[in-house]
C-alpha cells in the first residue's frame, strides 16, 4: 500500500525540506505492508486523515512515552471504510466509520489503517468524508466548552481561527448558550461569521488590557493558543475561582508543543501542572480556578460533535477551504501549517476517493 513514511524527528516548520533530492523526514513509499490485526481491530481503506497538535508531537519526538520505532505512519484522526471488521459484533464491513488511533498517533497517513473497534463511529449520511475526519478537534472543544461553560456566561476564547477554537466558539454559543463570545484571531470575518461577538486582533491588541473586559469580566476562558503565559494575564478579565471563574487550558501549561522528550523533562513537565492546579484551588479567593483540559470520553464527544455536523449547527472550516493531496508534498505542507500555530481551520489531507 501507499503510505507516508516518517525517517527521524524533525522540528517543525524548518525542517520539513528535501536534502539533496532527498526526503530526509518524510517521504512517500509504494510497498509498505497493510497492517496486520490485533484483537478488537478492524482494517479500513482511508479515505482522509486530519492533523492536530497531537500529530506535529508525534513528529517531534516531544514526548518520550510517544515515541515510536522508525520509519513509522503519520497521523491518527481518519474516516474510512470497514473492509475488514475481524469479525465485530458492532461493525460490518462497508461501513463507514470516523474513528481515531487514541494515545498513539499513527497510521492514518496511508491507504488502510488498523484502528481499536471501541474508537469507531459511524460517519453520519449528512457528513462529508473529510469533515468527518476533521471532527477530532471539535472532539476537544465539545469537552473545553460543555463541561465548563454555563448558559449566560461570558466567554473568551484564545485562538478562535484554528481547529479547536473555532469549533469552540459555535458550541459556546449555539450550544452551551453563552451570553457573550470573544476570541482573538486575524480573521475577524471568519470567526464573526461562526457566531463571536467580538474579534481582538492579538497583532495589535492584547485582550487583557481592554477596559470594557476588565469591568465586565469573563467567567470562562478557554486558551486554544498558549505559549505566553495567559494564566498569568487572565486575571485582569477573569473572575475569581470564588466567582465562579476558570481558565481552561486546551494547550499545555503555557506551551502549544510542550517538550517532553526526556523522562526527566517528562517529570519536569507534570510537575508544574499539578502544581499549579493545587496552587489555584487554594486561591480561588483571588486567582481564577485552572483547569487543564486532558483527553477523555472521546468516543461519546465524537458522536455527539458528528450529531451536531449533520444537524448543520456545528460547521467545520478548512484550511484554505479545502483538503490536500495524499502525496509527500501535500503531507508536508499539512505539517508545516499545524506545525507553524497559524491555521485558520482544520488540515486535512484527501487519501482516496470513493
Amino acid at each position: 500500500m501507499k503510505a507516508i513514511q516518517v525517517h527521524q524527528f524533525m522540528e517543525l516548520p524548518s525542517s520539513l525540506q528535501q536534502e539533496d533530492g532527498v526526503d530526509a523526514f518524510l517521504s512517500m513509499c509504494d510497498d509498505v505492508p497493510k497492517p496486520s490485526l490485533k484483537k478488537q481491530q478492524m482494517l479500513v481503506r482511508v479515505f482522509a486523515c486530519s492533523l492536530s497538535p497531537g500529530d506535529v508531537i508525534m513528529v517531534q519526538g516531544s514526548m518520550i512515552l510517544m515515541h515510536h520505532p522508525f520509519p513509522f505512519i503519520p497521523g491518527m484522526d481518519i474516516c474510512g471504510e470497514i473492509v475488514d471488521n475481524n469479525g465485530s459484533t458492532n461493525f460490518k464491513n462497508g461501513d463507514i466509520v470516523v474513528a481515531s488511533n487514541g494515545m498513539s498517533p499513527v497510521g492514518g497517513m496511508a491507504e488502510f489503517m488498523a484502528i481499536n473497534e471501541s474508537e469507531a463511529v459511524i460517519l453520519p449520511p449528512g457528513v462529508s468524508k473529510e469533515h468527518g475526519a476533521a471532527s477530532s478537534s471539535a472532539i476537544t472543544s465539545h469537552n473545553a466548552v460543555m463541561e465548563n461553560v454555563k448558559e449566560g456566561d461570558r466567554v473568551l476564547i484564545l485562538g478562535g481561527s484554528g481547529g479547536v477554537g473555532s469549533a469552540a466558539i459555535q458550541i459556546a454559543k449555539k450550544h452551551a448558550k453563552a451570553s457573550f463570545v470573544a476570541t482573538t484571531s486575524t480573521q475577524e470575518d471568519m470567526c464573526k461569521d461562526l457566531g463571536a461577538d467580538r474579534v481582538i486582533n492579538y497583532k495589535t491588541t492584547d485582550w487583557w488590557t481592554i477596559e470594557e473586559f476588565q469591568r465586565e469580566r469573563f467567567d470562562v476562558i478557554i486558551d486554544c493558543a498558549g505559549g505566553r503565559n495567559f494564566y498569568g494575564r487572565a486575571e485582569k478579565v477573569l473572575k475569581t475561582g470564588k466567582q465562579g471563574g476558570t481558565f481552561v487550558a486546551v494547550t499545555a501549561i503555557d506551551e502549544a508543543y510542550p517538550d517532553c522528550g526526556t523522562y526527566w523533562k517528562l517529570m519536569k513537565f507534570f510537575g508544574t501542572m499539578i502544581s499549579r492546579v493545587v496552587y489555584t484551588k487554594l486561591t480561588t479567593r483571588t486567582l481564577p480556578n485552572y483547569a487543564l483540559l486532558m483527553p477523555h470520553d472521546e468516543v461519546k464527544a465524537r458522536k455527539k460533535v458528528l450529531e451536531w455536523m449533520e444537524q448543520g449547527t456545528l460547521k467545520i472550516k478548512f484550511d484554505g477551504n479545502s483538503s490536500l493531496p495524499f502525496t509527500a508534498e501535500g503531507v508536508r505542507q499539512a505539517f508545516i501549517k499545524v506545525g507553524s500555530h497559524h491555521a485558520h481551520g482544520k488540515v486535512v489531507v484527501t487519501i482516496a476517493k470513493e
